[in-house]
């Protein structure tokens, strides 16, 4: 659970969206918050080594322009054919390294209705099959596409292993219309690995990019417009380990600058959640009898426990305020009228709201539609949400 020291000032939150006449469960950004997570992220990233901004955890077109204009960053990493076509109908110069390779009819799609995709996106190929397809696909569309290669660094969810990785760019080099630019390895299992294990498996990936990156160069590999060959890793929890030292030429990250309950770790101290969910609180009881047993319930611990309804429910979040507040194990989850249980209060919260701190952005932010931007105090702004993700 998230420190109370580190919760924003919730109250000053109720007041701005009173204010602004909200009356609907919502998204709440703060955006000097953000602000603060991005300068702290860029000052954590080792000299030289690229940023990339994960377009899924921040999908509000706003949110990602300051993203990738306060980083300084590279592009973007984007994990769905409709979200890279919304991002390169909007943002037509915005380069996409794809986060998980993409089916070949999919990929047909968004070359056949974006133009741009041609240039821009960097398209993630896992097996000799896949790369196969693509080299068809870039023959019936007469065009280069820009591949990398996904490299099995120790998840083990695909990709190529290591040990094949000559192999593959040995066969993929034969196959006309592909470019390799380089390579992507993902390592999300260093950060939940036990101490003694995490140490070897860190050293397996690091041993992994330097070896790719080593053999990339040897293969006469560049990047776009001759730029050193692409070799991405990390994300939220990792980014600021990795640069040159470890033949790194990038990292990618996103979570963590709206830092959403799943990334409260030590890899994380320092940054701020900044993204919450706002509803308002329907009703509340300071001593609700048990459905059933109203008779016995002034003998149970539970009568002196206070419940209150909020609006809506069972979003992908924790209660963290009014403080002391959890989901109720009496009443369930409920997308309706959750029931959440907590202190006896000094006085009624009933329409005034309630927050959850999200255990994640990219499936909340869609969800929402919209973010509201709350500055100084004040909700100053709305943003639209980028609704495709899958």
């Amino acid at each position: 659970m998230i420190a109370s020291a580190n919760l924003p000032d919730f109250a000053l939150w109720d007041r701005a969206l009173q204010q602004h006449d909200q009356s609907l469960p919502c998204l709440v950004l703060d955006q000097d918050r953000f602000l603060a997570n991005l300068a702290l992220a860029r000052s954590r990233a080792k000299p030289g080594t690229g940023l990339r901004v994960v377009a899924k955890s921040l999908a509000c077109l706003p949110m990602l322009d300051l993203a990738v204009q306060q980083l300084g960053a590279l592009g973007v990493m984007t994990f769905s054919a409709a979200m890279v076509q919304d991002l390169l109908l909007e943002r037509p110069g915005l380069e996409h390294l794809m986060g998980k390779p993409l089916p070949v009819g999919a990929a047909a799609q968004v070359l056949a209705q974006r133009e741009t995709a041609q240039d821009q996106v960097i398209w993630l190929i896992d097996t000799p099959c896949r790369a196969r397809q693509y080299a068809e696909l870039a023959a019936a569309f007469g065009i280069d596409l820009r591949v990398a290669i996904e490299l099995d660094v120790g998840l083990h969810r695909g990709g190529v292993e290591p040990a094949d990785l000559a192999a593959m760019i040995t066969e993929m080099q034969q196959m006309p219309g592909l470019h390799i630019e380089g390579v992507m390895g993902y390592e999300p299992h260093l950060a939940k690995l036990p101490a003694p294990l995490g140490k070897s498996a860190k050293a397996a990936v690091e041993r992994a990019l330097c070896a790719a990156a080593d053999l990339l160069k040897q293969r006469g590999i560049e990047g776009a417009n001759g730029a050193a060959p692409l070799v991405n890793t990390g994300g939220s929890l990792s980014f600021a380990n990795y640069g040159g030292g470890q033949g790194v030429s990038e990292v990618s990250l996103g979570s963590v600058l709206v830092k959403p309950q799943d990334f409260v770790l030590p890899a994380t101290q320092g940054f701020q959640p900044a993204l919450f969910i706002a509803t308002p609180i329907l009703k509340y009881r300071t001593n609700n009898p048990m459905p059933g047993l109203e008779r016995l319930s002034a003998l149970l611990k539970w009568h002196r426990r206070a419940n209150l309804a909020i609006y809506g429910g069972y979003w992908k979040g924790w209660p963290v305020h009014p403080q002391g507040y959890g989901y109720s194990g009496i009443f369930g989850r409920s997308s309706n009228q959750e029931v959440w249980t907590g202190p006896q209060l000094a006085t009624s919260p009933v329409d005034h709201f309630a927050f959850l701190h999200p255990s994640q952005s990219e499936a909340v932010i869609p969800e929402f539609g919209e973010v509201l931007v709350l500055l100084e105090g004040q909700i100053t702004e709305v943003w639209s949400a980028l609704s495709h993700l899958h």
